[in-house]
């Protein structure tokens, strides 16, 4: 579909970044510095990637690492609690996970993990990283890639 279905007039001084892999910012933790690899690697190819997103796509890189470093330590505080109780001969009621959300501490861990991820689904929709939104995003540069399979059968039939 093409054309502007709203007939209203296009924006004419919207500004237009170059397009290209940014650079990773320093001083990001080493957590983020894998997933930045990991995104990078992905999202090269598509083109959708300008140089001015670097300090965008770190933020997310590290929201990503610490929902993982807080996640992990909530299981922890699970672990934690049941080991307690055991030790202790008490149930829990419910179980751990039920208990521990019962915890101002735990109240506080899973407000901070759902609010990080909130913060995640957005900045992952700005890049099209999202199911729902990688519809809506276009590329900018490069050429379609092909999958290793797309490849390999495309260059099956070439040379058959």
């Amino acid at each position: 579909m093409e054309g502007n279905l709203s007939r209203r007039p296009l924006p004419t001084n919207e500004p237009n970044y170059a397009a290209g892999i940014p650079a990773k910012p320093a001083g990001m933790s080493s957590p983020a510095k894998a997933i930045w690899d990991c995104l990078i690697a992905e999202m090269a190819t598509s083109g959708v990637l300008r140089r001015v997103d670097g300090y965008v796509l770190a933020m997310l890189c590290e929201d990503v690492a610490t929902v993982k470093e807080l996640e992990d330590g909530h299981r922890k505080m699970v672990r934690d609690l049941a080991k307690k109780a055991r030790a202790e001969k008490k149930s829990l009621p419910g179980n751990s996970a039920y208990a521990i959300s019962r915890t101002t501490e735990g109240r506080r861990s899973a407000a901070t993990i759902s609010d990080l991820k909130a913060r995640i689904i957005v900045l992952s929709r700005e890049f099209g990283i999202s199911p729902s939104s990688s519809s809506r995003v276009t590329a900018t540069y490069g050429t379609p890639s092909m999958s290793p399979i797309e490849a390999a059968l495309c260059a099956r039939k070439l040379s058959a």
